[in-house]
């Protein structure tokens, strides 16, 4: 069974012939150009041979061409920092203007796509990931969503209107570029990222315009709802029953929603098991098997693919990774019925 079959059954809800995996990680400073985030993601699979290929931008990739700039301090995360803001004053916003997403940074990481394309074409499916229209609002912001939805409201939406335009233009671009599917990344989807009321007026409305105007473009939609704190409450039955999307991927290793918990509440697939964080990058090779054979037994084996909640951290040692791709493979699927 090819890693296209494998994940199009796992996401139709199917057992394959294996559980699949998917690894993803930031690559940074290496990530700034095109030919230096295609080679990184290449390289990562190459060694890994992951099932599904998650393409990993850098962390402020859709602020740069709005006015912001970034840089690299050392996170092990390997996400940049915001070192200056496009928006700074409530006037700012009304400055913001539609992008053209084949230039810039933005059309570096379309270019990127292209070129990891010519290996990965035939080889195993790719996500672009997608940021929404609130995280990117945040970001521009220097962390100031929330401000700007209880004082500027109006003004706030013209803004996340611009914003939905250019990311779904970006996100067609890549699907023509060669991506499979989308990974939608939301980090406004928990209890102490926004109130209900800003989810439901500033952030669920614009994640639904931006599916619903992908999900027949692409060939599966993944949605990654991160979650800030230990232990943190994820709005997820609101999305799980938004059409267009395929699976859902969240912290559940650390956030209240565990993954057998996430499955029972959502009719897609899962993505997760792995936990990113803790015993994956800080202890050894077979206590981070038993972790993840653990949470996969928990889960069950259909609709899931075995996945970090978020990205794997620059310092996780190779051969964690490589014990928990062998062990997820060594597993019959049909040894769980």
């Amino acid at each position: 069974m090819s890693k296209y079959d494998l994940i199009k059954e796992t996401f139709l809800g199917n057992l394959g012939e294996q559980i699949p995996i998917s690894l993803w990680k930031h690559h940074p400073e290496i990530d700034r150009t095109p030919e230096g985030l295609a080679q990184a993601e290449i390289d990562f699979h190459r060694l890994f041979d992951h099932d599904l290929m998650k393409i990993s931008f850098f962390g402020h990739y859709p602020c740069i061409d709005f006015g912001c700039t970034a840089v690299y301090e050392g996170e092990m995360s390997g996400s940049t920092t915001l070192t200056s803001a496009a928006i700074n004053d409530v006037s700012d916003w009304e400055t913001l203007e539609p992008l053209d997403v084949n230039s810039g940074e933005l059309g570096n990481q379309i270019r990127a796509v292209g070129l990891i394309q010519k290996y990965a074409h035939g080889v195993v499916p790719t996500m672009a990931t997608v940021f929404d229209p609130a995280m990117v609002a945040d970001k521009i912001s220097n962390k100031n969503l929330t401000k700007y939805a209880d004082e500027y409201p109006e003004i706030l939406k013209g803004a996340l209107d611009i914003i939905t335009d250019v990311m779904v233009d970006f996100a067609r671009a890549t699907i023509d570029a060669g991506a499979d599917g989308i990974f939608l990344a939301s980090q406004h989807s928990t209890q102490s990222s926004v109130t209900d009321a800003q989810y439901k007026e500033f952030v669920y409305p614009y994640d639904l315009e931006l599916i619903t105007r992908l999900r027949g473009k692409a060939k599966f939609i993944v949605l990654h709802l991160h979650a800030r704190e230990e232990n943190e409450e994820i709005r997820f039955d609101k999305i799980a029953k938004t059409p267009g999307v395929d699976a859902i991927n969240w912290e559940d290793q650390s956030s209240a929603l565990s993954l057998k918990q996430g499955k029972k509440r959502f009719r897609g697939a899962a993505l997760g098991g792995i936990d990113h964080n803790g015993i994956f990058r800080t202890g050894g090779p077979e206590e981070a098997q038993k972790q993840v054979l653990d949470a996969m037994v928990e889960a069950g084996p259909d609709r899931l693919v075995i996945a970090p909640g978020c990205v794997i951290t620059v310092d996780t040692p190779e051969e964690n990774i490589s014990a928990v791709r062998d062990a997820v493979r060594s597993i019959n699927p049909y040894d769980f019925e």
